[in-house]
């Protein structure tokens, strides 16, 4: 349905060009006319296309697969202590950074 509309605006556009090119050929005798309206049209056309290639295919391809890496699942080593792996490192149950912990499980 997009592509219907894209294509009828450049019929519009250039219909009137057309018609001007052809309806004064006296004036396009040295040939600067009619290089400046195809010029033009070239120009519309290069455009459209443009716009056009912008949402192509967005349908055929799906979303990317996750990523093959996932890190590991936080785990507890003891009672009240949260160590995660991904940061390399282990809080208390209230949230605070437990150092000692953090040395005994992931070293320096």
């Amino acid at each position: 349905m997009q592509t219907m509309i894209r294509r009828l605006a450049v019929v519009a556009v250039l219909a009137p060009a057309l018609l001007v090119a052809a309806g004064q050929p006296g004036q396009a005798k040295d040939g600067k006319n009619a290089a400046a309206i195809i010029g033009g049209l070239a120009g519309l056309a290069v455009g459209a296309a443009i716009a056009d290639s912008a949402n192509r295919n967005n349908d055929i391809y799906g979303a990317p697969p996750p990523p093959s890496y996932r890190p590991p699942a936080p785990f507890s080593p003891a009672g009240g202590i949260i160590c995660y792996p991904e940061q390399r490192a282990c809080y208390n149950n209230g949230g605070a950074y437990s150092g000692n912990w953090t040395w005994r499980v992931y070293g320096r």
